[in-house]
């Protein structure tokens, strides 16, 4: 309990605002006071300075000159080189072999029905034409998107 009191009374010091500027006053008896206003009358003038000096502000670190051997853009090559380009190709051949194996995949799942099956016109015909077209659209996209990304990490690579 009385950690409390203690935490409690130092937290209310804490808050109370420092007086700056502190007058100290005689009056007409010889009695000393001290007040934050200036004295009517006979007085001067103290000046209070905290007890800690502010801390002086440090300058900011100096950046080091060169990064050394195993720097910033060492380790930056190191993972293009490494894993990076290699990922980003795999990507993109993983993409192109998926994009192959769709159409084939599509019909096999179609079962019964095949194209030869059904009457010219039919509507599974023309649904399943529309799906193969969005499909390879979207194949190509992911691929040109996976170029892109390859592209722009062998360009990265090349100028380190």
């Amino acid at each position: 309990m009385n950690s409390l009191r203690y935490a409690t009374c130092i937290l209310a010091l804490g808050l109370v605002p420092p007086a700056w500027a502190v007058y100290k006053c005689t009056d007409a008896q010889g009695k000393v006071s001290f007040q934050q206003a200036p004295c009517p009358g006979e007085g001067e003038k103290i000046e209070v300075r905290p007890a800690i000096p502010a801390p002086a502000v440090a300058p900011p670190p100096a950046k080091p000159s060169a990064e050394g051997p195993f720097g910033e853009s060492w380790r930056r090559k190191r993972y293009l080189q490494t894993q990076g380009i290699p990922q980003a190709r795999a990507a993109l051949e993983r993409n192109q072999r998926e994009c192959a194996a769709a159409p084939a995949e599509a019909v096999a799942h179609a079962g019964p029905l095949r194209r030869g099956n059904l009457p010219q016109g039919s509507q599974f015909v023309q649904d399943l034409e529309a799906t193969r077209a969005k499909d390879k659209a979207a194949c190509a996209a992911r691929s040109e998107e996976l170029r892109k990304q390859l592209n722009a990490l062998e360009t990265e690579l090349a100028g380190l």
